[in-house]
């Protein structure tokens, strides 16, 4: 650990959904550079944990404070103020991949300059060069060159979440959110993004939080594991430290299915 800002500090957040408390007193600190995997069963609030975080939804107005690197993004069950400025170094990558189908992969890469352009720009699309210029380094970077002028609808589940990846970099973001980003691919293409984001990792210093179902991928390509069960915390540690006994208490009947969910 260091000395610097958290990449991610989450206080004490309570997250209800009628009956069901979601989020029961969850603290988290994640720090730059890290890549961390968020486990769990189904239901057990990692996804929660992490839209929370980015601010998308509010928590209780009981829950704590949820910084991400050093800027506030929700307190007591209201978000910032300047929540849309604080998210302009956060990148959010969803299991549907959020591209938009009619526009081209180049287009749907230069959007995420959208938060530093006049709002007058990426209205009617222009771009300065400077952004396409970005845009094209950024496919280049996540194998995806040869396919920027195909429409994003055209594109495979594996290209498009590619294409995701590479418009989280064009945003400039220090810290990335990936909420299943492999739950809907293939094996092989499974294996290319995660290797991906373990290389921005490893080569660019980025920050990834990354929530799974298939634990051989956490424990293959992040050095530590968050588990949730009912909302709680239940095991935070080196992902190496998750032996069949730690795995059956997190996932009980689940366990087989959660381990083995990434083999081909």
């Amino acid at each position: 650990m260091t000395d610097a800002v958290p990449a991610l500090k989450a206080e004490n957040v309570r997250m209800t959904f009628g009956e069901t408390r979601a989020l029961d007193d969850v603290s988290l600190a994640v720090e730059p550079g890290e890549m961390v995997a968020l486990i769990g069963p189904s239901g057990s609030g990692k996804s929660t944990l992490l839209r929370v975080a980015a601010a998308l939804q509010p928590a209780d107005s009981t829950s704590g404070p949820v910084a991400v690197l050093g800027q506030t993004m929700q307190s007591r069950g209201k978000i910032a103020s300047r929540v849309r400025k604080n998210r302009a170094r956060l990148g959010f990558i969803f299991q549907q991949f959020n591209l938009v189908g009619r526009l081209s992969l180049f287009g749907n890469v230069m959007l995420g300059a959208l938060g530093r352009l006049p709002v007058w720009r990426g209205a009617l699309g222009m771009f300065p060069n400077s952004v396409k210029q970005a845009a094209m380094d950024a496919l280049e970077r996540v194998g995806m060159e040869e396919f920027a002028a195909r429409r994003a609808s055209n594109l495979s589940g594996g290209q498009q979440q590619r294409g995701a990846i590479a418009r989280a970099l064009v945003q400039g973001a220090e810290v990335l959110f990936a909420d299943e980003p492999i739950a809907s691919l293939d094996p092989v293409s499974a294996r290319k993004v995660m290797e991906l984001l373990r290389e921005l990792n490893q080569s660019d210093g980025l920050t990834v939080v990354v929530t799974l179902h298939q634990v051989d991928y956490a424990q293959r390509y992040c050095d530590r594991t968050v588990a949730l069960n009912k909302g709680r915390i239940v095991y935070d540690g080196p992902s190496n430290g998750l032996d069949r006994q730690k795995l059956i208490e997190i996932y009980g009947p689940e366990f087989e299915t959660a381990f083995y969910g990434g083999e081909e």
